[in-house]
């Protein structure tokens, strides 16, 4: 009776157990062609050339829309002046399986139109490193590029992205954003001899003050060219802005700095090394942003003369550690016959109207400042009807402002 009970069970289980092994060998099968469809032979570029003109575009491409891409670089486009890697639009494309990134590469890096490049998207699974590699190559060899723009790039891609940029001569323009800079990339990249960046724009790239040592070394190699660069929110205190001002010594055409979303608040020392280099350096910036920076009264202190003297624009908004003693510093610079700031951003700063009563001191006479903004979206610059009736008096009178 038992046996005769169990053995359909028995045979029941074995009938599970091998559609089960079934189930995994065509998993395992799944990705060994998945894994397949992304390797490829080496090719140099002699092989690319010999096979462009009769390359099957369906052979190296995942959708029509990739394959119309790469047949208009090929032929020289001129409509393509700019292409996007990874969104959905006439002039993207998305890299799926089936996709070849070494044309992709190739027909990008032999474009004389393509003036902007934006990648949004590369492949970081295991086993796309050939391709990325073979990618690199052929981008490295534009000389049409002037603008890049490279979102959530990180690791192994994010190193031989830069890497391959070093050799772009025409690029002016590199806005990299939530994506990591290793530091071989970025040495690669500035120290080029090559590439001559007018604009850097690193916002949340994890650069931290280590690797601002490094980046500043790098910096030197541009900074006559460099025009813009912008650091927000990138974990640089005080050690890093000391490392990063004495690079900034090179950056003689420097008009806008962007520090914003850094924490300062142990960094009177690097404001003070900021403040003299802005009073010594050989030009006009026009632009110095440090949005919530928690800068404090003696950051405030160290910061002040240089930067009201020496800027145009000055964004101090959102760095609510700052008090009526700090704000006095303002006053006294605001004061000065050197001042020569035109626009003064102070909102989400708690000033009050102790603050508000220090700042109206350094306005009389001042016929220089032409905005003044105290954002109160949220009313957390706590000033009440007695700190707006001060400050409106004095910006009415004529005779002092």
């Amino acid at each position: 009776l038992q046996r005769n009970t169990y053995f359909p069970c028995l045979l029941l289980c074995l009938k599970s157990l091998e559609s089960c092994l079934l189930a995994v060998d065509l998993s395992l099968q799944y990705f060994r062609d998945d894994y397949q469809a992304r390797t490829m032979d080496h090719r140099d570029y002699s092989d690319y050339e010999a096979n462009s003109a009769d390359i099957s575009f369906e052979d190296i491409t995942s959708s029509e829309q990739n394959k119309q891409i790469l047949r208009r670089l090929r032929d020289g486009d001129d409509k393509i002046s700019h292409l996007t890697l990874g969104l959905s639009s006439e002039f993207s494309f998305s890299i799926r399986k089936g996709d070849d990134l070494g044309w992709l590469g190739y027909f990008i890096g032999n474009s004389e139109y393509l003036r902007a490049l934006n990648i949004y998207y590369l492949p970081e699974n295991e086993g796309w490193e050939q391709q990325i590699d073979a990618f690199m190559d052929g981008l490295a060899r534009n000389q049409s590029i002037r603008r890049i723009r490279a979102y959530h790039v990180r690791g192994y891609e994010s190193t031989a992205l830069l890497r391959g940029l070093g050799n772009l001569s025409l690029l002016e323009e590199l806005d990299y954003r939530w994506s990591y800079i290793t530091l071989d990339g970025c040495s690669a990249l500035l120290e080029s001899g090559v590439c001559k960046l007018k604009k850097i724009h690193l916002m949340s790239s994890n650069i931290d003050d280590d690797g601002v040592a490094a980046f500043a070394n790098g910096l030197r190699s541009i900074g006559p060219f460099l025009r813009e660069l912008l650091l927000p929110d990138n974990s640089i205190g005080n050690e890093g802005l000391l490392a990063l001002v004495t690079a900034l010594e090179s950056c003689t055409s420097l008009e806008r700095l962007n520090l914003s979303d850094n924490d300062f608040s142990l960094a009177t020392a690097g404001l003070g090394s900021l403040s003299d280099w802005l009073q010594t350096a050989v030009l006009n910036l026009n632009e110095l942003s440090l949005q919530y920076c928690a800068i404090n009264d003696e950051g405030m202190q160290a910061l002040a003369e240089g930067a009201l003297n020496h800027c145009k624009d000055l964004n101090l908004s959102g760095n609510d550690s700052i008090t009526a003693s700090g704000f006095r510093y303002l006053s006294t610079s605001l004061q000065s016959n050197s001042c020569r700031l035109e626009k003064l951003c102070l909102g989400a700063m708690n000033i009050g109207d102790d603050g508000v009563e220090v700042l109206v001191r350094g306005l009389i006479g001042n016929k220089v400042l032409r905005c003044l903004e105290l954002r109160d979206d949220e009313g957390d610059i706590a000033i009440t009807t007695v700190g707006w009736y001060a400050l409106s008096t004095a910006l009415c009178d004529t005779s002092t402002v």
